[in-house]
């Protein structure tokens, strides 16, 4: 309020005025703004009337602003996972359904017909389950993994591909919540490829042409400046020195020739020959060549560089009696890359030019390898066969992986004529490969020794192999031989060179052709060459032995049917196995994918259990975020918005403190120095 001051002794009419107006404008004032406040509702109108509050208030609106789109992503996370949840539900039914079928086909209860009839609703089970996984809210794919826009799975020549990646789609569902909202195809259906992994360590040998970051020497490349010191000693007291920025090298040539070109710059008399030619490499280590009589060069780094100890040249003295860096770990041994060549691979690895047929499904491929081409030419050319198989470089850097991607399909690597594939490491059925994978993971089944009722032990013997000319044999297979293929390549050999008598004329072996064991008999006998089971054992049928290719003629063959196709250990796999199975009449083939059944209602409860506990996991955090929520707009109302009753009770006094200013001023302001005249 405006106070007078006390030294006034008079008081003009235009000064009291003054005084009435700066009062009544100040009342006025309170008035508008306490009237502003009751109508809006906040007490805040602008940051100034209150600099401390408005930022707190500022502080808060940004917490509730993510509050509430965090609110938004939780509930449609929710309601995602409660989607996939149900479809995974679904999915369950349909598989425990499908079980329940391959059950009921066992035995003399069913025929033919009736698996027939049944083999077409495991195809409507197949396509049904398709749709599920393609299933969608707002268009997010709940089977996807990270790639949510476009439908995970798709049909591919008969088969299922999946072309979804990753393990799901992540959201900002808070700081404490680090899992996806939609599930990976692998997750709820099971491996979605399968691979023959390459046994074979290709060597990929260093070559000026190798890329830097294809190098894996003692040290990284990229973890220092990039940077060294060649110190050049022709015996002077003080030897020169050149620092040599390599931070631009791609290629190993890129090296080579910056050290060349810096030393021949510093001291022209240090290497002889001409530029460029000094510096090379060799096996897996970088070579200096060429360097004059009474010259040592050093290659080194500093306090905090480790670039030439990734070159594997540093502290040591190269001289013309030295050209290459002995003593501790200096090898580079390159990964195998895209850009190597094959005729770039040591002659350890043995790689033989020809060609490789691929088959997946009912569809066949091949592809010419020679010397020029790269890894990365084969791969495209495999792409390009479009048999949904996939050529990768394995994680390890030193193999080939060829990949089905394929459900519902088998895939073989072949031979045609030759041993590409095998010099490769990745023909699908070679002496190498373990039995264990045979039957789509069954292996082979044997008949071990056992006790008759005499108390003698009988050789479990598994299999006969009768010659055209009468000669016969028995095979008894042992743990110790089945191990991979050459095991039982090398025990059916033995059977026939041990028999009394020896057997004469016959060995079994792995063509350089189609994949399968080949039994050849040379006897030239009028007979047929057999294969008889034994004392119940499923060995002979387990190695395609049973059900081979016959061929008459000298040699006489039998060629098995290849039991180590790679198969993608999928539920629509199992399902399409299921189908096929009914429809031709095969008991056992039913029995083995009712078994793979049972693992995909695990898989698929495994699945549903991750979802729900996600969505439990969600409507925990949106409890916490209403809480939340409500504390900040509590704390934000206290500070922004009216007190209406305060604001009420305030109004109500600035009216009649305005009342009483107006009336008094009226009353002051009709006096006149004429009142007090007498």
């Amino acid at each position: 309020m405006t106070s007078i001051p006390p030294t006034i002794a008079r008081v003009p009419n235009q000064l009291s005025a003054a005084f009435v107006r700066a009062n009544v404008g100040r009342t006025n004032l309170g008035l508008l703004t306490l009237q502003n406040q009751l109508s809006s509702g906040l007490r805040i109108q602008r940051p100034s009337e209150d600099p401390v509050g408005a930022s707190l208030v500022s502080v808060i609106d940004d917490r509730l602003d993510v509050a509430g789109q965090r609110f938004r992503n939780l509930q449609h996370g929710t309601s995602v996972l409660n989607a996939l949840d149900d479809r995974l539900g679904q999915a369950n039914d349909m598989i425990l359904e499908a079980k329940a079928i391959a059950s009921s086909q066992i035995g003399a209860t069913s025929d033919a017909e009736t698996r027939l009839a049944e083999s077409y609703v495991i195809d409507s089970m197949v396509n049904e389950l398709f749709s599920m996984a393609n299933g969608s809210m707002a268009g997010v794919h709940y089977f996807g993994g990270g790639r949510t826009v476009n439908p995970p799975f798709e049909t591919f020549n008969g088969g299922i591909r999946y072309v979804g990646s990753g393990n799901g789609l992540y959201t900002d569902l808070g700081a404490d919540i680090d899992f996806p909202i939609t599930l990976g195809g692998e997750q709820a259906f099971g491996a979605l490829s399968a691979r023959v992994e390459g046994d074979k360590d290709l060597d990929a040998a260093l070559r000026l042409e190798t890329r830097i970051e294809d190098l894996r020497g003692p040290a990284d490349f990229y973890s220092s400046d990039g940077s060294l010191t060649v110190v050049i000693d022709n015996g002077a007291p003080d030897p020169l020195r050149v620092t040599v920025d390599l931070r631009d090298a791609t290629t190993v040539e890129d090296v080579t020739l910056a050290l060349e070109a810096a030393i021949r710059e510093a001291d022209p008399a240090a290497l002889g020959g001409t530029y460029p030619n000094a510096i090379g490499v060799t096996t897996d280590r970088i070579e200096v060549t060429s360097i004059s009589g009474g010259y040592t060069i050093r290659f080194e780094d500093g306090p905090a560089g480790a670039t030439a100890k990734a070159l594997g040249i540093d502290n040591f003295d190269f001289n013309s009696g030295s050209p290459i860096a002995t003593g501790g770990d200096r090898d580079l041994n390159p990964r195998l890359s895209e850009f190597t060549t094959f005729g770039s691979l040591p002659p350890s690895v043995g790689f033989v030019p020809g060609t490789i047929q691929f088959t997946n499904g009912d569809r066949t491929g091949t592809v010419d390898l020679d010397v020029n081409m790269t890894v990365g030419e084969f791969r495209d050319a495999v792409a390009r066969l479009n048999l949904g198989v996939r050529v990768e470089l394995d994680d390890s850097g030193d193999s080939i992986n060829v990949i089905n991607e394929v459900s519902g399909f088998r895939m073989t690597v072949e031979e045609l004529g030759g041993l590409t594939a095998t010099s490769l490491g990745i023909r699908s059925l070679q002496g190498t490969t373990p039995i264990s994978v045979f039957n789509d993971g069954r292996g082979v089944e044997i008949v071990e020794d056992y006790v008759d009722h005499t108390g003698a032990t009988v050789t479990g013997f598994d299999f006969r192999i009768t010659l055209t000319d009468g000669q016969f044999f028995d095979v008894d297979l042992r743990q110790e031989d089945i191990v991979n293929v050459q095991t039982v390549l090398d025990r059916i050999n033995d059977a026939a060179a041990t028999n009394v008598p020896p057997v004469a004329g016959f060995n079994a072996v792995l063509t350089q052709n189609e994949n399968g064991i080949q039994l050849r008999d040379t006897t030239g006998g009028g007979g047929t060459l057999t294969v008889e089971q034994l004392n119940g054992s499923f060995a002979a049928d387990d190695l395609g032995l049973m059900s081979g290719t016959y061929t008459g003629g000298v040699p006489t063959t039998i060629l098995a049917e290849d039991r180590a196709t790679v198969r993608v250990d999928s539920v629509f796999s199992d399902l399409i196995d299921l189908r096929d199975a009914l429809a031709s009449d095969d008991q056992s083939g039913i029995t083995f994918a009712g078994e793979r059944l049972e693992d995909d209602v695990d898989l698929l409860a495994s699945a549903r259990a991750a979802a729900g506990s996600r969505a439990s996991r969600l409507d925990a955090a949106t409890r916490r975020l209403e809480d939340s929520v409500l504390l900040d707009e509590t704390v934000r109302s206290r500070i922004r918005d009216t007190d209406y009753v305060s604001a009420a009770s305030e109004f109500s006094l600035l009216q009649v403190q305005l009342q009483a200013g107006l009336q008094s001023a009226a009353q002051i302001q009709s006096l006149s120095l004429l009142d007090f005249l007498g």
